[in-house]
């Protein structure tokens, strides 16, 4: 029964790292090394991004489009609940506390890692009582997202 536990533990870590990689990926499409990304640094790591290396001047055309994807997001998932403020460090901290999944899951064999509702469930039975409306907004974000993508939750 721990090993169950500890593996839907990771779950719950992966739903919040799939939720950072997606909105990650939505900011920075093509950027395939996200090392040192987080949503918590995006608004630096635009400025970076669209530096220009040899001269240092800014691109502001690939400034200005990065940063409207971003804003657009964001309010999108504002809508939802989701606080930049406080849901970035969040997600943070179920990554550390829980983990990430070791391996990419057989979709065949366990298709509860694309069911929303499957997840919800794990995640009601996992996580403590005062991180479970937080947690379950990253589920409800992730799973927007996965349908504005129409990719599979856990996009790997």
């Amino acid at each position: 029964m721990a090993q169950s536990s500890k593996k839907n533990g990771r779950v719950v870590g992966e739903i919040a790292f799939q939720l950072d990689r997606r909105i990650l990926a939505h900011v920075f499409p093509g950027v395939t090394r996200l090392y040192g990304f987080t949503v918590s640094n995006i608004p630096e790591k635009i400025k970076q991004v669209s530096m220009n290396c040899l001269g240092g001047s800014v691109d502001e055309k690939k400034f200005r489009a990065m940063t409207q994807r971003y804003l657009d997001l964001i309010t999108h998932l504002e809508k939802m609940g989701y606080n930049i403020d406080v849901h970035p460090v969040f997600s943070e901290f179920l990554i550390n506390t829980y983990g990430i999944l070791k391996q990419r899951p057989d979709l065949n064999s366990s298709p509860i890692h694309n069911s929303p509702a499957e997840l919800r469930k794990m995640v009601i039975d996992t996580v403590p009582p005062r991180f479970l409306g937080d947690t379950l907004l990253l589920l409800n974000c992730l799973c927007e997202l996965s349908k504005d993508d129409n990719k599979s939750l856990f996009a790997w």
